[in-house]
C-alpha cells in the first residue's frame, strides 16, 4: 500500500526549516511594496548570502561593465526575481551539503545546478513565461536527496553509493529501502517551506511528468529534460537510461519529436556554455 502524505512526514520527522534570512527575502520578493532598501537590509545580515549575490552580480554572463561593488547594486543590476533565485539556491545548496552522501555530495549539488541551468533554458527556448520557475524546480528537484542523506545517513549514503557504483534505479531503491522516494521527500520540504504549489509539483513529478497537474506539465517537462541532459553530460549520481521514460513523457507534452529535441537540446548546451560564470560561482 502507497505511504500517505501523513505518514511520509511522521517517518522524515522535522524537515529542515528554511533559513530566517531566506524567509525574510521570500517574503519580501512577493510583496510588490516592498523597497530595495528593506531586501538590501536583510540581504547584509548574512554576510556569506551577500558575498555570493555580488559575486554573481560581477559574473561575465551578466555582462557587466564596471564592478558592482555595493548590495544596493546588485539588486538593482539582477532584480528581485533573480535574487530570489539566488537565496533559494543557497538554501539548497546548503541543505545537499549537509546530507551524510559523503564524496557524492558535490555531484548531488552540481547535478541540481546544472539541471535547474538547463531547464531554464529549455523554458527559454519554448518562450514560456515560466523561466524562473523553471530554474528553481531544477534546482529543487533532488532536493529529497539532500534531506534522506541528513535524516538517514548511513542507510542513504549506502544507497547513493550502490547507486553511483552499480547503476541501481534511485526511485526504486528508494522505495524498497524506506517506503517513499526522494521526489515525495522533496515535495513535503517545499510544503513547509512554503514555497509555489507549482514548485511542489514540479519536484513530486520529474521523473513522471504527466502525472503533474496539466498546468504544471511543460513546467515539468522542462526539469525533466534538464535531469536527463545533466545525466547525458555525466554531471550527477545515475544513469541517463533510467530518465528515458520522462523524457518520452516530456516530449509528448512539448509535442517533440526525438528529432526536434535534438536541435532544442543544441541550442541548451550553448546557454550551459554561456553559463559557465555561474556554475563556477555557485
Amino acid at each position: 500500500m502507497p505511504i500517505t502524505p501523513q505518514e511520509l512526514i511522521a517517518n522524515l520527522g522535522d524537515l529542515p526549516p528554511l533559513p530566517q534570512v531566506a524567509a525574510q527575502v521570500l517574503r519580501l520578493a512577493a510583496d510588490p511594496d516592498s523597497t530595495t532598501e528593506e531586501l538590501q537590509r536583510v540581504i547584509a545580515t548574512d554576510q556569506a548570502l551577500a558575498a555570493q549575490i555580488l559575486k554573481i552580480a560581477n559574473s561575465a554572463m551578466f555582462g557587466m561593465v564596471r564592478e558592482v561593488r555595493t548590495l544596493t547594486q546588485a539588486i538593482m543590476t539582477l532584480g528581485f526575481s533573480t535574487i530570489k533565485s539566488i537565496v533559494i539556491a543557497s538554501s539548497a545548496r546548503n541543505l545537499y551539503n549537509r546530507g551524510g552522501t559523503g564524496l557524492q555530495e558535490r555531484l548531488l549539488w552540481e547535478h541540481a545546478l546544472v539541471t535547474a541551468l538547463s531547464a531554464r533554458a529549455y523554458a527559454k527556448v519554448f518562450r514560456s513565461p515560466r523561466v524562473e520557475e523553471a530554474f528553481l524546480g531544477g534546482l529543487m528537484h533532488d532536493i529529497g536527496k539532500g534531506v534522506m542523506g541528513l535524516k538517514f545517513p548511513e542507510r542513504y549514503g549506502a544507497l547513493v553509493r550502490a547507486i553511483y557504483n552499480e547503476g541501481q534505479d534511485a526511485l526504486e531503491s528508494e522505495l524498497d529501502l524506506f517506503g517513499f522516494d526522494h521526489a515525495m521527500v522533496g515535495e513535503a520540504l517545499l510544503h513547509a517551506w512554503n514555497l509555489a504549489r507549482s514548485l511542489e509539483n514540479t519536484v513530486r513529478w520529474h521523473h513522471d511528468p504527466v502525472h503533474a497537474p496539466s498546468e504544471d506539465q511543460a513546467l515539468t517537462a522542462f526539469v525533466a529534460l534538464g535531469n536527463q541532459l545533466a545525466l547525458e553530460r555525466n554531471i550527477g549520481i545515475g544513469k541517463p537510461e533510467s530518465l528515458h521514460d520522462a523524457t518520452r513523457q516530456a516530449l509528448d507534452i512539448l509535442n517533440l519529436t526525438p528529432e526536434a529535441l535534438e536541435g532544442h537540446r543544441l541550442a541548451v548546451i550553448e546557454a550551459l556554455e554561456a553559463d559557465k560564470n555561474l556554475i563556477r560561482d555557485f
